[in-house]
C-alpha cells in the first residue's frame, strides 16, 4: 500500500479543523475535492476513517490511531519550514525539546522561563510525548534535547543521567498514612494503589521494593502518565509512589508527600545528538536545566520536612 502526500494532507486537515469545509479552506481547495480525496484514501486503506452523520464527520478510533503517527510527520515538516524561514531572516536560533508530559508540566516551565528571560531572541519548541514515542523520535534527530526516564543506546545519540533525588509517596489529603513522616513498604499492604502502566521504567523498580517486602497492594487504577496518576491521588482514588517533580507539583494541589523508607533513586535521562550536531544555545539550556534540578532537590527536602 502506497499513500500519496495529498491524501495525507487532506486527512490531517480534516482531523485538525474538524470539518470538510474548514479543511478545504485551509488547503485552498474545494469541499468536493477534499471529500473525493478522503473517499479515495479510505478505499485504498480498506476501512472508514470517519463516521458520517449528515454533513458531520466524527473520527473513528482507527483514525485517531493513524493521526497520532501522521501528526508527528507534520510537526517535522512544520519545523523544517519554520527553520528555513528563520535562516532566511537570519534568526535561526532554535531549540527543539522532546520530553515526557510530566516534565512539560512539572519542572520544564521554570527552566524555559529563565532561559527565555535571558535570551528572548531564541525560539523554543517543546513536544510532550510518551516514552515509546520519545525513543523513536530521538533516533530521527528531530530534537536537540530529549528528556526521558528510560536510557537507551542509539548511534549518533548520547544519553546521560541527571540525579533528581528519589521517588516519593503521594497520598490524598486526610489519608491515614499521612500521620507517618516516613512510609515503609509494609504500610501499603491492602491500601488502594494507583499504578503506572507496564511500559513505565519505574514500575518495575517499585515492584521490586514491594516484592522484597512481601506486600500485596490493592490496585484500583492503572494510568500511563505521572500527572494522571497524581490527579487520581488528589481526587482520593488511592495512594501511590511517583517521581519527585510531579509529586512536588501536586503538593500545591492537595496531594500530601511522604518519604519512602526504601530509597528508589530517580534520574532524568538527557538525550543529545552527537557532539558535532549540538548548538551553543542547547548547551546553555542544559546547564540551566541542571541548575533548576538541583534547586528542586532542595525544595523536595523542605516539602518533606513540613
Amino acid at each position: 500500500m502506497r499513500l500519496n502526500q495529498r491524501q495525507i494532507e487532506v486527512f490531517n486537515a480534516i482531523m485538525v479543523h474538524k470539518s470538510v469545509t474548514a479543511a478545504a479552506a485551509s488547503l485552498r481547495t474545494s469541499q468536493p475535492t477534499v471529500s473525493r480525496e478522503l473517499r479515495d484514501l479510505e478505499k485504498q486503506i480498506g476501512f472508514d476513517l470517519f463516521n458520517r452523520f449528515g454533513k458531520r464527520l466524527t473520527p473513528t478510533s482507527q483514525a485517531q490511531l493513524l493521526h497520532s503517527v501522521v501528526a508527528r510527520s507534520f510537526v517535522g515538516m512544520e519545523e523544517i519550514s519554520r527553520v528555513a524561514t528563520a535562516i532566511k531572516g537570519h534568526n535561526a536560533a532554535h531549540i527543539r525539546i522532546a520530553c515526557l508530559p510530566a516534565y512539560a508540566e512539572a519542572f520544564l516551565p521554570d527552566v524555559v522561563h529563565r532561559f527565555l528571560k535571558a535570551r528572548p531572541q531564541v525560539h523554543l519548541s517543546v513536544h510532550s510525548l510518551g516514552e515509546v514515542a520519545l525513543r523513536h523520535d530521538m533516533t530521527t534527530q528531530l530534537f536537540d534535547i530529549g528528556l526521558t526516564e528510560g536510557s537507551y543506546d542509539y548511534d549518533d545519540v548520547t544519553t546521560e543521567k541527571i540525579d533528581a533525588g528519589e521517588l516519593l509517596c503521594v497520598f490524598p489529603a486526610g489519608h491515614p498514612l499521612t500521620a507517618k513522616s516516613v512510609i515503609d513498604p509494609q504500610d501499603f499492604q491492602g491500601v488502594a494503589f494507583v499504578y503506572y502502566s507496564e511500559e513505565d521504567p519505574y514500575r518495575h523498580k517499585i515492584d521490586e521494593v514491594f516484592d522484597a517486602a512481601g506486600v500485596a497492594r490493592h490496585f484500583t487504577l492503572e494510568t500511563t502518565t505521572a500527572t494522571g496518576l497524581c490527579s487520581m491521588v488528589a481526587a482520593g482514588v488511592g495512594a501511590s509512589i511517583v517521581n519527585p517533580f510531579t509529586a512536588a507539583h501536586y503538593a500545591e494541589r492537595g496531594v500530601v508527600l511522604r518519604k519512602l523508607s526504601v530509597r528508589v533513586s530517580y534520574h532524568v535521562n538527557l538525550w543529545r545528538p552527537a557532539k558535532g550536531l549540538r548548538s551553543a544555545h542547547a548547551d546553555q539550556f542544559v546547564r540551566l536545566l541542571r541548575q533548576v534540578t538541583e534547586e528542586m532537590k532542595q525544595r523536595f527536602k523542605v516539602l518533606l520536612a513540613d
